[in-house]
């Protein structure tokens, strides 16, 4: 098996071209993908495709393709931000908010647009769409970001979105998992505590995961605490995924961590680490690191240690990579 710390690693790059210092590490250490940000879109079409295309170049030869991911929601949260690229605003405002039959056929017909000028440009996952619903009003970090205001909306109108842009081939990713929308701290900016009773977590939060995880390859777990659940944030707790998700909710794709180096999660180096360490140990498979090159070199020299260290912990790494390896066999790319 190729190298599972390297496998469960999905890192990033600064512009919209690589430097000789991220060739070296995508090709020497080849983690296995990218999340591409605005900083990476070059206006010029082609330049992105070209990075893409030299991003999976850089592979090992015979390796399925690398997770090529991105955050393009529509409205404030896209990346791609070319007015010619399809945006119709956000999940909140879709169809005018509506539930009918046409309504949902209009948000189809929007996400199967958005797969398919992201496959255009080689992005072959894309991280939504947002399960939160939103029942906090100064929650600004989700607002508008989710499909409504209560389960049934959320359910068929994220259905909706999901199954249509998977239908193009690109995968999509249910977030955040258990749910954010009554959070009232972001999450980027520090550390968030959805305090719900069990019972309102069961019967709210959780129904739209429950009601689409067996159209989905990949599930992105929030970096909130649920006391009611456990004590510590959810992307670093077994309760939550190995416990809950697993166990409980039968998810037997892959569970990706949101990025780990936002301010919900200690930043300083040491304990940084010791947070991903966690992660996996967890349950989170795939590890997303969307800034600093030396960060992601760090993981993965971490991640490394930890495994030579103990057995188990390196029974949960491989356990993970194998479970990115196959879904990479899944995903468009280009040849080797």
């Amino acid at each position: 098996m190729r190298d599972a710390a390297a496998s469960v690693l999905v890192c990033a790059v600064e512009s919209t071209a690589l430097t000789d210092a991220e060739k070296f590490f995508y090709r020497k250490v080849a983690p296995s993908g990218v999340t591409l940000f605005a900083r990476n879109i070059s206006p010029n079409y082609y330049e992105t495709v070209d990075l893409v295309e030299e991003l999976q170049s850089l592979r090992p030869q015979g390796e399925p393709p690398l997770v090529i991911a991105i955050d393009q929601e529509g409205g404030r949260v896209r990346r791609i931000k070319d007015p010619n690229f399809p945006n119709k605003g956000p999940a909140m405002c879709l169809a005018d908010g509506g539930i009918s039959d046409e309504a949902l056929s209009a948000i189809a017909s929007y996400a199967t647009s958005v797969g398919e000028a992201l496959l255009g440009l080689g992005i072959n996952v894309n991280f939504a769409p947002v399960l939160d619903i939103l029942t906090e009003p100064a929650n600004i970090a989700i607002g508008d970001r989710a499909f409504g205001t209560d389960v049934d909306p959320v359910c068929r109108r994220a259905g909706a979105f999901l199954k249509a842009m998977q239908s193009t081939g690109v995968l999509g990713c249910l977030k955040h998992f258990p749910g954010q929308g009554d959070a009232q701290v972001d999450t980027h900016v520090g550390k968030a505590i959805v305090d719900l009773p069990l019972k309102t977590l069961y019967d709210r939060e959780l129904v739209p995961f429950r009601a689409l995880l067996d159209h989905a390859s990949m599930v992105m777990v929030s970096h909130c605490i649920y006391p009611q659940l456990a004590h510590e944030e959810a992307s670093r707790s077994p309760k939550v995924i190995g416990g809950l998700l697993r166990g409980e909710m039968g998810f037997e794709g892959v569970v990706v961590s949101d990025d780990m180096n936002m301010g919900a999660l200690p930043q300083d180096r040491g304990p940084w680490l010791q947070s991903i360490i966690e992660a996996v140990a967890a349950g989170i498979d795939m590890v997303l690191v969307c800034r600093d090159l030396d960060k992601c070199q760090a993981a993965y020299d971490a991640l490394t240690a930890a495994a030579a260290k103990s057995a188990s912990f390196d029974r949960r790494l491989r356990d993970a990579a194998t479970r990115v390896i196959n879904l990479r066999s899944r995903l468009v790319g280009v040849s080797s």
